[in-house]
């Protein structure tokens, strides 16, 4: 037995042993108490989201063992783990994707057991992204609510996998930049949470920086929803303010709206992109159509064209060149050049109806086409009057078209008269020239050309199948080549004059075409006028030319190619006649056919009724002409007059002679 001081000094031993053991966290078992002999886990799921936790459990087995555990982690790197089994992924593991927990019991370090998490996609939290950071590689995450970048640049590296839901988007901020670049091998995918749903997109809100850099991206199924009132702001991915962004080798697929669109101040680079099953691939404002890359493919998209325009006061306001990109440019609405605007051979734009391009200010619009790559100005319907047409306001040189093809307009007049409509229209002060194009299929004039619109250079154009071909003042009339082509349309004429006081104002010739010149009204002649051989002049009901103030009239045809005065209508009498008020050399008439002429009076009485008028300042040599179906006189000669004729056929029709001795009809040409 032991005494009283070996009793003490024992359980002095026993309770530093307790004490130990306590600390160690080792916990004695109670007399009784079962000793662990197994240990499970449990949980709600293996899988473990990017930043998200997850509860586990551990329970001890036989029942009535300490359940006391130890948690740890292999790889507290990505996956942590509390005292309560609380295990959390961290924002942004790297790979492998699963890593494993074990617990233990503190009773008896030798009864453990584990579990694999599987990292999956996990909440992006506006924490990680709203002043910007990195998303690490091939992580994946997924988006329930809008999320911002409102400072810094937030960089997506290769790999990374964002899904959408319905009401997830993301959006970059005047301050915040996005820095998405893939590889080849490795890209950078934004989709939705649902394969089978959508969700609203990217937006570049003013966001402009080097950092805005998308390559190797694929954007699917975004576009569910405007970011703003606006109908064009639904869009996968949104450019507006003065964003500028650098988009390459991208594709935007299955947008329920449009793929992208850009607003009137932002720029981007958008080359070697896809553009995939949208139902409109791209809406740009027409100041920002210069920055569409050649090289992009659309495929399969609902509307196979790249939308240009927002509203009737659009405008492009700085110089540009716009290429073929593949598909045609639709223009939604009137728009202004206001700056120098290059089309590239090949480009197409189709107007939506009563749509309008207005060249103006400092605008100029360069089309030079190839013979395999003609550029197109139509309408989005194939029938005539399917849109307004072109308008020229200005006046340059740099206003060229060749083998450019303008189809379908006329549909609105250009100015308060209904005959103003015209497909292609030049205004006052402008100047524009037209070489180896076609105007067809206006449901008015192909082509309107007034007193002050230049269209020197006029060659190698046809007009086909418009309701009237063209219109052009008699100023400007002899700008047509002997060249230009007329094939069905319903007035095969070339229309000129528009209204009493139109004048031939500077030497020209009138060159003999596929189709007559129709004089619409009184018209004068007040510089050198050429008909060439050959050429046929019409005239409307009581037309008629006044030579005067230095004007001569030289129409010299020959045998094999006459030229041909006629009226509209083969009616005795219709068109009024032609009177020389000049004397000069140039005033001769050979080989040509007058009839129909002699509607009116030139002065006083019948007796002044004639084809030929020849004032008292006045001359003219006739050879080898015939009259036909005049309803009045050959040729009216006032005192002092001067008419020479050779092998001169007057059909009967005689001379009206007034001298200073008497006045009377003669049989024969006086002089």
């Amino acid at each position: 037995m032991l005494g009283r001081a070996g009793l003490r000094r024992q359980l002095a031993i026993t309770a530093l042993v307790a004490f130990g053991a306590a600390a160690c966290g080792v916990t004695e078992p109670d007399s009784g108490t079962p000793d662990p002999s197994g240990l499970s886990i449990s949980s709600s799921t293996t899988n473990i989201g990017i930043g998200a936790t997850l509860q586990l459990s551990a329970t001890v087995t036989p029942t009535g063992a300490p359940q006391s555990v130890a948690w740890s982690s292999a790889d507290e790197g990505r996956v942590t783990v509390g005292a309560t089994g609380l295990a959390t992924a961290a924002v942004a593991p790297l790979e492998p994707s699963t890593v494993r927990i074990t617990a233990t019991s503190t009773v008896d370090p030798a009864v453990s057991s584990f579990v694999d998490l599987t990292i999956t996609c996990g909440p992006l939290l506006s924490a990680v992204v709203t002043n910007g950071g990195t998303l690490s590689e091939d992580t994946c995450y997924f988006v329930e609510n809008p999320l911002t970048v409102n400072d810094g640049t937030l960089f997506v590296e290769p790999g990374v996998e964002i899904s959408f839901g319905p009401s997830g988007s993301l959006s970059i901020g005047s301050n915040g930049r996005l820095n998405a670049v893939g590889t080849v091998d490795k890209g950078i995918t934004f989709t939705s949470l649902d394969a089978a749903g959508s969700w609203r997109g990217l937006r570049f809100d003013g966001s402009r920086g080097a950092d805005n850099v998308l390559h190797y991206v694929e954007i699917e199924n975004g576009g569910s929803s405007g970011w703003s009132g606006a109908t064009q702001s639904a869009s996968a991915v949104l450019l507006e303010g003065n964003s500028l962004v650098d988009i390459q080798n991208s594709t935007i697929r299955g947008s329920e709206s449009r793929g992208i669109t850009l607003y009137a101040e932002a720029e981007m680079t958008f080359q070697a992109n896809v553009l995939q099953e949208n139902a409109v691939p791209a809406w740009l404002h027409p100041n920002t159509v210069g920055f569409f890359g050649a090289d992009n493919v659309f495929d399969g998209n609902a509307d196979q064209v790249v939308r240009v325009g927002y509203g009737n006061t659009d405008r492009v306001s700085t110089a540009q060149t716009w290429l073929d990109v593949g598909v045609p440019l639709e223009i939604q609405d009137r728009m202004f050049i206001e700056a120098p605007l290059t089309l590239e051979p090949g480009v197409h734009l189709q107007a939506l109806a009563g749509v309008s391009l207005i060249v103006r200010e400092e605008g100029t619009l360069s089309a030079i086409g190839t013979p395999t790559a003609s550029i197109r100005f139509e309408g989005s319907e194939s029938s005539p009057g399917a849109w307004k047409g072109l308008q020229i306001q200005t006046m340059s040189n740099d206003n060229v078209f060749d083998h450019a093809w303008f189809r379908h307009g006329g549909s609105d007049a250009w100015t308060g008269g209904g005959d103003s409509r015209a497909m292609v229209y030049l205004d006052a002060n402008s100047k524009a020239v037209f070489t180896n194009s076609t105007f067809e299929g206006s449901a008015h004039y192909g082509l309107w050309v007034p007193a002050g619109g230049d269209i020197e250079g006029f060659s190698d154009n046809a007009f086909v199948d418009n309701a009237r071909a063209m219109i052009v003042h008699p100023n400007r009339a002899g700008a047509i080549a002997s060249n230009s082509i007329f094939v069905g349309n319903a007035e095969q004429r070339v229309r000129v004059t528009f209204g009493n006081n139109d004048s031939v104002e500077s030497a020209q010739t009138w060159n003999a075409l596929e189709v007559p010149y129709l004089v619409m009204d009184r018209t004068f002649v007040r510089a050198p006028l050429t008909i060439e051989a050959g050429a046929v002049v019409e005239f409307d009901q009581h037309a008629h030319l006044i030579l005067n103030e230095g004007g001569s009239l030289d129409a010299s045809g020959t045998a094999e190619a006459p030229i041909h005065f006629t009226g509209r209508e083969a009616l005795a009498g219709y068109w009024k006649g032609i009177q020389f008020g000049t004397v000069s050399a140039s005033n001769r008439i050979e080989h040509a056919l007058f009839e129909y002429a002699g509607s009116a009076a030139w002065f006083g009485g019948s007796n002044s009724t004639g084809t030929l008028y020849i004032t008292a300042d006045g001359s003219l040599a006739l050879a080898n002409v015939a009259f036909r179906e005049t309803g009045g006189y050959a040729a009216v000669i006032a005192n002092r007059g001067s008419l020479s004729c050779t092998s001169v056929d007057d059909g009967g029709f005689q001379y009206y002679v007034y001298t200073l001795s008497g006045s009377g009809a003669q049989p024969a040409c006086p002089f």
